[in-house]
């Protein structure tokens, strides 16, 4: 089972991760726009590059609804540390 925060997380990665910070607050490809403050954007950045390497797939921006099981894994694993 995975919620609709799951797809939000994996959006906010791709766009923390994939574009320059003056887009972050400006990208709409996802209904799951960044909307948190800047201090949760910059969180999620840093978890955006550990991502990276457990499976740079899910950091793509255009990749709607992309749950391998390693991002599901990274993100469980995220939510618990």
């Amino acid at each position: 089972y995975r919620s609709t925060n799951f797809e939000v997380h994996r959006n906010w990665l791709a766009i923390t991760h994939s574009l320059p910070l003056r887009q972050w607050y400006l990208e709409s490809t996802s209904e799951w726009t960044l909307d948190y403050p800047p201090l949760f954007a910059y969180f999620e950045w840093v978890l955006s590059q550990v991502a990276v390497l457990v499976d740079p797939e899910m950091l793509r921006v255009e990749n709607l609804g992309y749950a391998s099981v390693a991002t599901v894994l990274f993100q469980r694993l995220s939510v618990i540390t």
